[in-house]
């Protein structure tokens, strides 16, 4: 072998090792990519996971499958059923109780809350301290009358498992356990992103929100009071109490009300007839000649209850 074809040979071998250590370093930068991409992708995953959580399920599906548009222009009027609730002398039951069991109980509650209003496809908007607020009918529409069915359904269920709850608040320190008021409404709202461009927060407004709220101020401890409007889309579905009306700032006229009759549950006969030491209130009672025994019994109590304060008064 001549001395050309000698050099020749070795700088092909020196070019194919200088491949060889550029192909091992095109690897392990490969590698060292791939990992890199690979934790990102995890900590993304992790961030997602994290913003579910601050967000309702509805609109995450909606945001991450594309079909939502994080902007305060994303506003819509819709008809919606409008729930709230709220814990029953909940500042009283704080001072009870060591900070730390109280948050723990009440973690427990509003996570039991909103496991309950997944289930029935409710849109967790807020919770405020104590209060719960779910509306039905967006992002995800049905039709009216299965939102407002959904609603109370899931209000139901919702007083059930307080009952349950209340047993375990009790053991843990809490004299009164366990009582929440709800109150649901069905009307047309201002749904979407509001806020500002850097932070926003996707809830309603309307003269419909306030009549919920407002419903759930008068309910009564353990009771669902709805209004006309929310009856009217379930009354096939549920039974109910009449309770008269309300009036509620900035409505011009007053919003008749009913009390949802939980299972197992017979008319609150005392509740129609309210008696204070300077009137009588009746609230929509009305007598049946085939009305159940218990019912009788529950009506005969009531105008008992009545014609007592009328001979105090004489």
């Amino acid at each position: 072998m001549d001395a050309e074809t000698q050099g020749n040979i070795l700088a092909l071998q020196g070019e194919l090792s200088d491949l060889k250590i550029m192909y091992e370093n095109v690897i392990e930068h490969s590698n060292a990519l791939e990992e890199d991409l690979s934790q990102a992708n995890k900590t993304k995953l992790k961030l997602i996971e994290i913003m579910r959580k601050y967000v309702p399920s509805q609109l995450y599906d909606a945001i991450v499958g594309g079909k939502s548009e994080a902007s305060t222009k994303n506003q819509r009027r819709k008809k919606l059923t409008i729930f709230f609730s709220d814990i029953t002398n909940f500042t009283a039951t704080t001072d009870a109780l060591e900070p730390e069991a109280m948050s723990e109980l009440l973690n427990d509650y509003l996570n039991d809350m909103a496991i309950i209003a997944s289930k029935h496809g409710g849109t967790v908007d807020k919770f405020v301290g104590d209060a719960v607020m779910v509306f039905f009918g967006d992002p995800e529409f049905i039709n009216d009358q299965e939102h407002a069915r959904r609603s109370v359904d899931m209000a139901i269920d919702m007083q059930l498992k307080i009952r349950e709850l209340s047993h375990v608040w009790v053991d843990r320190g809490a004299p009164e356990g366990l009582r929440v008021r709800m109150g649901i409404n069905s009307g047309y709202c201002t749904v979407g992103n509001f806020g500002s461009e850097t932070r926003m927060d996707y809830t309603i407004i309307g003269g419909q929100v306030n009549i919920a709220s407002r419903l759930e101020s008068v309910a009564r401890p353990g009771t669902i009071v709805i209004s006309g409007a929310t009856k009217a889309l379930v009354e096939s579905f549920f039974d109910s109490q009449p309770l008269g009306e309300v009036e509620v700032k900035g409505i011009h006229h007053p919003i008749a009300i009913y009390r949802v009759i939980l299972p197992g549950e017979t008319r609150k006969w005392e509740e129609m007839a309210e008696v204070t030491d300077d009137a009588i209130s009746l609230h929509g009672m009305r007598l049946e000649r085939d009305m159940p025994p218990e019912d009788r019994r529950g009506a005969i109590d009531a105008l008992r209850k009545v014609l007592d304060a009328l001979q105090r008064w004489d």
